[in-house]
């Protein structure tokens, strides 16, 4: 069962445009969270906790660094060649948020909380200062149960600024992907903590340009003690909703700093015809599933892009968490010429602006 290729996620290609957006109002938003340990991920969540504008439920590893804000009782039952058992109390908080503590990436946390379902707008997950949140993501697309009754919103990362560089030059000569730049690839808004403990422009503004080179389409915002500007900067991002992309952040990444193990890189090509379209996704998927691209091994964490139907203007967005990946179409009509065009942009390993070029197929 291993060797089989990876499931697509296509929604019904007969239901009308509307019913995709309202299906998505009817189910309740997550979002992921995730950093290094000591990032400030735990003084983040104990923020979101206080806050009343939303009655959130947090969802927190036992493995992680949130010793602070877990209130939550669990009790381990069993012995030698006995299978464990993890029981959650769920904790409401005076102002109706939520907050669990589990042992795994949280998929029967989650189940569970659905049944509460009504009592909370919103559901932050955190992950351990080691994982990798590819698998975690792909897992709100996948797993049927879970897809029927929440989506995923978007990914924040945390960073500690004071360490950031010294986490992503690790292993630098033995070219391998360090936890930190994976972390960074797959975030949507990336939390620079810490700050303050940053002296020099000059040297924050290198710390921006490694980051940048990593992932361009991610929205890097400077904190303090992890406190954001407004809930808005890391809930309702509708990251994976069919959102298009920001041309000003690829245009940043032009003229940053370049990972030599991980980075961004873009095509832009014209409209497409149906038949077109249908060559873009095999393409897409031999990258994605085969893992190779003009002959050379890359590993795609995340996935953007628009396809503009020539006949008739209408846009799709192509979404994507490392193997699995979702077109959808919007409600959108390109309205002008400068509008007329289609783009992928890729974050991954192996990646280089010349093999995407040699190597796309539309």
């Amino acid at each position: 069962m291993d060797d089989l290729p990876p499931s697509l996620v296509t929604g019904e290609e007969t239901a009308p445009v509307k019913e995709k957006v309202d299906d998505y109002q009817k189910k309740v938003p997550i979002t992921v969270v995730t950093g290094y340990l000591g990032s400030g991920k735990s003084t983040l969540l104990n923020y979101v906790a206080t806050q009343r504008e939303k009655k959130i439920a947090i969802i927190l590893n036992e493995f992680g660094d949130s010793a602070d804000i877990e209130r939550s009782l669990t009790v381990q039952e069993g012995g030698d060649n006995k299978e464990e058992k993890i029981y959650e109390e769920w904790l409401e908080l005076d102002n109706g948020c939520l907050c669990c503590t589990v042992k795994d990436s949280g998929v029967v946390a989650i189940e569970k909380l659905m049944e509460k379902r009504g009592k909370f707008d919103y559901i932050l997950l955190e992950t351990t200062g080691i994982a990798d949140p590819g698998p975690i993501a792909s897992m709100f697309w996948l797993d049927d149960a879970l897809a029927s009754t929440i989506y995923l919103d978007g990914i924040v990362c945390v960073l500690d600024a004071e360490s950031v560089i010294e986490r992503l030059d690790d292993n630098h000569e033995g070219n391998e992907l360090t936890t930190t730049s994976v972390q960074i690839s797959h975030a949507d808004v990336i939390l620079l903590n810490k700050c303050d403990r940053i002296k020099d422009n000059k040297e924050l503004d290198h710390i921006k340009n490694r980051i940048r080179g990593i992932n361009a389409l991610a929205t890097i915002v400077e904190t303090t003690y992890s406190r954001v500007p407004s809930l808005s900067t890391i809930l309702d991002l509708g990251a994976y909703d069919g959102t298009t992309i920001d041309e000003e952040k690829l245009r940043e990444h032009s003229h940053g700093y370049h990972d030599s193990r991980i980075t961004t890189v873009s095509k832009t090509f014209p409209t497409v015809t149906k038949e077109q379209q249908e060559r873009v996704e095999r393409w897409l998927q031999n990258v994605l599933w085969e893992k190779e691209l003009s002959g050379h091994p890359v590993d795609v964490h995340r996935t953007k892009g628009r396809l503009v139907r020539k006949e008739d203007g209408r846009v799709s967005v192509i979404q994507g968490v490392r193997e699995t990946y979702e077109i959808i179409d919007t409600p959108d009509v390109v309205q002008s010429a400068d509008e007329q065009y289609s783009k992928i942009v890729m974050i991954g390993k192996g990646l280089s602006q010349q093999i995407l070029d040699d190597g796309f197929r539309w």
